[in-house]
């Protein structure tokens, strides 16, 4: 009688072993093999917060639109100044004081308070002319300070062919100062609630202010407190007296 060999090596376990795994594959789809597996319950997994968006007050509500055929005028809270012609399209042409009296823009305080120009109690200070609107063509930059009302009011003034409007009034604390940063112009003033800095663009109908960080990029000086340095000074010495104009 022949008896067959007695097997050994790594052969003699090698069908235990698959059977163990066979039978845990067939319980991993009933229950799971938990030996060794690393696996851990840690809960139901966490909320997702939708994002936030933006809830109109007047949903029902919509704007008056323009006819058919008809284009919205774009918005203009000046108006032009008549009686004064600029010649050529010249601002250092035209009489400071006159423009100011005659512009109905301003309050009645103001022409009040050029009664005293020429002379040392004026207010008035010595114009200054950049471009603001980078057409190449120089604006007129007037500040008058007013000690009794504690003001300092300062207006743009652009000229529209020969006519003239202004294209910015801002009342700020008397001592008000400013600066040009290439187009753009910079208003600063000193109250006491601290030290506040404004920045105008021109936007095709006035000048506007922007958010010190708006889409200037990053490259961009953000003015908050103090203007740059490279900023250009506008001229701050109420007691200057005022040029002669020339005429035409």
């Amino acid at each position: 009688m022949r008896h067959s060999p007695r097997r050994t090596g790594p052969h003699r376990f090698r069908r235990p072993v698959l059977a163990a795994l066979a039978v845990c594959a067939t319980a991993a789809g009933i229950a799971g093999c938990a030996a060794d597996t690393g696996a851990r319950d840690d809960g139901a997994a966490p909320q997702v917060s939708p994002p936030i968006s933006a809830s109109p007050l007047w949903p029902q509500y919509s704007g008056p639109t323009p006819d058919e055929g008809e284009t919205a005028a774009p918005y203009r809270r000046y108006v032009n100044v008549k009686g004064i012609e600029v010649p050529a399209g010249d601002l250092r042409r035209v009489s400071v004081l006159r423009l100011l009296e005659q512009d109905p823009n301003v309050p009645q305080l103001v022409r009040t308070a050029l009664q005293s120009c020429p002379g040392g109690s004026c207010g008035l200070r010595t114009p200054a002319y950049r471009d603001l609107t980078d057409d190449g063509r120089d604006e007129l930059v007037v500040a008058l300070d007013d000690p009794v009302g504690g003001l300092t009011l300062v207006q743009v003034y652009r000229a529209f062919g020969t006519s003239v409007r202004p294209i910015l009034i801002s009342w700020n604390t008397i001592g008000a100062t400013g600066v040009t940063l290439g187009n753009d112009l910079i208003l600063s003033s000193t109250g006491k609630d601290g030290r506040f800095t404004t920045r105008y663009r021109w936007n095709g109908t006035e000048l506007v202010s922007t958010a010190p960080q708006d889409a200037l990029g990053d490259d961009e000086p953000s003015v908050t407190a103090v203007p740059p340095a490279d900023a250009t000074p506008l001229p701050e010495n109420p007691a200057t007296p005022i040029p002669p104009t020339r005429t035409p």
